[in-house]
């Protein structure tokens, strides 16, 4: 089937929000929401968790799998799917407010939408960058690159930058959809960038971390993860830097880089490879991998904590909210943990196979590999 094509496509090249940008532009616009919750990437959505879940206030079927992480913004849920569409549905009802075509007839939407203003940003596979009116669908510009863009894009400093399987890092005035500058790395760039203190920091299929200037582009400094190539986008909290990387002996590594001094912190080798992003709270580092375990890492000492194996491999990135992370599994569940020792607070079985989710206003939403997404709410919501 074309969605596992291009799922081995991403693991080829070493391949899911709701939150507030804290290194955007001076100017409050107003609605944001960003892939893993914040422009850092750490995961940690600020809004009420689901402890105690209802049944899904309703399902919204797509028509093909909902592979990105929805983003939640004023009342309405924007996904994209495998069938090519990016959809805008009312968080309450799940009613469809609107679709748009990303991309080429049949190109899967791989980049979870970024919202920033009245803009829906979105990457397609077609190698064009998207910007989508929010209230309507409607096109207002589009970037063209000359490769597929499967990483949601990063908005801030009247900026939005992404990466390209052309080996570039494009930084595109959201205003008027103009390049202002890129930076060439010679290998495909399939994950988010993160943004923090004024800098961009992303990594490619060579297994280069560059960090550069979020105003011009210019190159600030870069680690080299030796034989290894990432596998998710960088994670950027508290002065240091998380990297999910994949060796040439195809097992998964997180690393921990102090951005003072650039130099590794110390590395945690996992049993298999790991194509999600990292989430860091209290301390501790959580991430996924295909051996079907979320494991905990502390922050300081890159000692695991503890971990949580489910039945099948993982793919979806972790989300955190007051405590508790969510993560789904390709075993059809989505998994509720205790972030602190570990111990399952609930689970929800889906139809199929489960994406990243998010977080807003006491729901976790979630997309599946069965077409549908899935909105829960806390009981009494």
């Amino acid at each position: 089937m074309q969605k596992w094509i291009v799922l081995v496509l991403l693991m080829g090249l070493v391949l899911a929000g709701c939150g507030r940008n804290r290194d955007g532009a001076p100017e409050d616009v107003g609605a944001e929401a960003f892939f893993s919750a914040n422009l850092q990437r750490n995961g940690v959505f600020e809004t009420t968790a689901v402890k105690n879940p209802a049944p899904p206030k309703w399902q919204f079927q797509a028509g093909e799998w909902v592979f990105t992480a929805p983003a939640v913004v004023d009342g309405v849920v924007y996904f994209g799917s495998y069938d090519g569409m990016l959809y805008a549905a009312d968080a309450a009802t799940g009613i469809e407010k609107w679709h748009t075509a990303i991309g080429q007839t049949g190109d899967p939407v791989i980049s979870s939408p970024a919202v920033y203003g009245d803009v829906v940003y979105v990457g397609g596979m077609d190698g064009n960058l998207y910007a989508i009116n929010r209230e309507n669908g409607q096109e207002l510009w589009r970037f063209a690159t000359q490769g597929g863009i499967t990483a949601s894009p990063a908005i801030a400093n009247g900026l939005a930058y992404v990466g390209s399987e052309d080996g570039n890092l494009y930084a595109i005035n959201i205003n008027d959809g103009q390049e202002a500058w890129h930076v060439e790395t010679g290998s495909p760039i399939a994950f988010e960038a993160a943004v923090a203190d004024n800098l961009v920091y992303f990594g490619n299929g060579d297994g280069v971390l560059t960090v550069v200037k979020a105003v011009n582009g210019e190159k600030a400094w870069e680690y080299l993860a030796e034989r290894t190539s990432f596998s998710a986008g960088p994670v950027v909290g508290d002065g240091v830097v998380y990297l999910t990387v994949s060796n040439e002996q195809l097992v998964g590594e997180l690393l921990s880089v102090d951005v003072a001094s650039q130099q590794l912190r110390w590395r945690f080798l996992m049993n298999a490879e790991s194509y999600a992003s990292p989430a860091v709270w209290n301390g501790l580092v959580y991430v996924a991998n295909l051996d079907g375990k979320l494991y905990a890492i502390e922050e300081n000492t890159g000692q695991e904590r503890w971990n949580f194996p489910t039945s099948s491999t993982v793919f979806s990135s972790p989300a955190i909210a007051d405590g508790i992370v969510y993560f789904g599994s390709w075993d059809q569940n989505l998994y509720a943990v205790n972030g602190r020792n570990g111990q399952q607070t609930w689970v929800f079985t889906t139809g199929g196979g489960v994406s990243s989710p998010t977080v807003a206003d006491g729901v976790v939403y979630v997309g599946s590999d069965n077409g549908t997404l899935y909105a829960i709410p806390e009981s009494g919501k």
